[in-house]
């Protein structure tokens, strides 16, 4: 099973990058599962604007790796925390609306207080399952996907 790793890209917020490594670690080692993250490959020092882009890749280049390797999951974990960014998460809303129409199985990374990500609609729709911290989401992604 491969797992797609969605949410924030800031070098802003390093935990926005530092989750997905944890994660990843913990389904391929406890679990036996494969990963893929959007910022494998990159190296998000050389940004100039927060982590939205890299010069070594064009924005449809990375709109496309990223469309690709959600095709090839069968999963995804998408950590919705903004860790105080003002950014809107408009890529990770691309990827959930992507894994919709795939009918693609997601579970998230939410507090509860955190109405917005929890009762809109639309997100509401594309969440398979939510849960408070990531920890919880690859225990929950351990017993009952792999």
């Amino acid at each position: 099973m491969i797992v797609y790793l969605a949410g924030l890209i800031s070098t802003d917020h390093p935990e926005s990058l530092t989750w997905r490594d944890e994660a990843a670690f913990r389904l391929v080692e406890s679990w036996g599962l494969d990963v893929l993250s959007p910022v494998r490959g990159k190296d998000m020092t050389t940004s100039k604007d927060g982590g939205l882009s890299t010069p070594e890749q064009t924005s449809k280049a990375i709109i496309l790796r990223d469309y690709n390797d959600i095709q090839q999951a069968d999963l995804m974990l998408v950590n919705l925390n903004l860790w105080g960014s003002p950014r809107p998460l408009v890529g990770t809303l691309m990827e959930l609306a992507w894994a919709w129409e795939m009918k693609m199985p997601v579970v998230a990374v939410c507090a509860k207080s955190d109405i917005l990500m929890r009762d809109h609609p639309f997100i509401q729709e594309c969440v398979s399952h939510y849960c408070e911290t990531v920890e919880e989401a690859i225990e929950f992604i351990g017993r009952y996907h792999s």
